[in-house]
């Protein structure tokens, strides 16, 4: 299941514009010291030098020429770093980008024998609908998680010109790459996040020489399985809400299951409750998904009630409170929006 689904239910919900620049010095991004090491090693094999010599990444996964190049272009800086040796097999493909399992070599500073590699699709052959819903009041980051703050940069993106969205959809990758370190440090079962660029993340594979972790929805469970599983769930529904996030596409078809335990995969479309101000009905959204996979296998749960008692559980507001600069005076929305503030004051 995409996250593009089920807009209808999302349908007249109100925008809301970006952070002003002084918010946007809140973040700040964590890179280990392995990662930081990756821009400086990204201008020794120009890619597109490798195009030239393609016929020497002899991966035991055999794909297309054009699949290939697009797979050197984006892995053959993490391959010429050693942290894989070969690209197995793909795992998961879908429309925003698709996952390999890689063999990690012998330097590899992964742990154990496989690493998963995400890799979008290029930007011009996603498809995805209404992203516009997930990136509001989120600040644009660049290639090495930095916030943009460059002038000139905001105004590509604002126009949405070729630069602009190209710069969004780097931001779009390492908005993921961000909160799964964030979740990772907080104790969520989400596969350990290695490192990104060239328009890729690798991370811990789950799964072994023979198979990925299956996704949750093609698992049979008995009730005292899945209640533990459900509960599992929820523990990590509460972790991403203490650290100020929501899922935003959770479900069933999101989580993996292996050996008894879950992980929750796909972050891109994360949102904070504080900053998007259609976060509790996205929330709801992701609760309902849960709750009927659950309610399937003999565990019986009211989402709306599930939904809410968490919600007030960490005292966020059902509509975040947008900062008054935010509004346009020029704008009819934003003065109905004022006008509703100074009544309820």
């Amino acid at each position: 299941m995409e996250y593009n689904d089920d807009f209808d239910e999302l349908a007249g919900l109100p925008r809301i514009r970006n952070m002003t620049v002084e918010e946007q010095y809140r973040t700040r991004k964590f890179r280990s010291k392995e990662v930081r090491k990756l821009a400086d090693v990204s201008s020794q094999i120009p890619l597109e030098d490798q195009r030239d010599y393609i016929g020497e990444y002899n991966f035991s996964y055999h794909a297309s020429r054009h699949e290939k190049e697009w797979i050197i272009a984006s892995l053959g800086m993490f391959y010429e770093m050693q942290w894989f040796s070969d690209l197995v097999r793909i795992v998961k493909g879908g429309k925003e980008a698709s996952v390999y399992q890689c063999y990690t070599s012998k330097d590899s500073p992964a742990r154990g024998n496989f690493l998963a590699a995400k890799v979008y699709r290029p930007r011009r052959f996603r498809q995805l609908k209404k992203d516009h819903v997930y990136r509001e009041g989120r600040a644009e980051i660049n290639e090495s998680g930095n916030i943009i703050l460059n002038g000139g940069k905001l105004h590509a993106i604002d126009k949405r010109t070729e630069y602009g969205r190209q710069l969004m959809h780097t931001s779009w990758i390492e908005h993921e790459y961000k909160t799964m370190q964030k979740l990772y440090q907080a104790g969520a079962d989400v596969p350990v996040p290695y490192a990104s660029g060239n328009n890729a993340i690798i991370m811990d594979f789950i799964g072994d020489a023979d198979m990925a972790a299956p996704t949750l929805n093609t698992i049979s469970l008995d009730s005292s399985e899945a209640r533990i599983l459900f509960e599992r769930v929820i523990h990590n529904v509460e972790i991403l809400l203490a650290n100020e996030r929501v899922h935003a596409d959770l479900s069933a078809f999101n989580i993996l299951y292996w050996q008894g335990d879950i992980t929750l995969i796909d972050f891109p479309q994360a949102i904070s409750p504080y900053e998007n101000r259609n976060a509790y009905p996205i929330f709801q959204r992701d609760l309902r998904r849960v709750c009927d996979f659950f309610s399937k296998n003999g565990v019986e749960v009211e989402y709306q009630s599930l939904a809410q008692n968490l919600w007030d559980k960490f005292k966020y507001r059902n509509s975040p409170e947008i900062h008054p600069i935010l509004l346009d005076e020029e704008n009819e929305q934003d003065k109905e929006y004022w006008d509703k503030l100074k009544v309820n004051q």
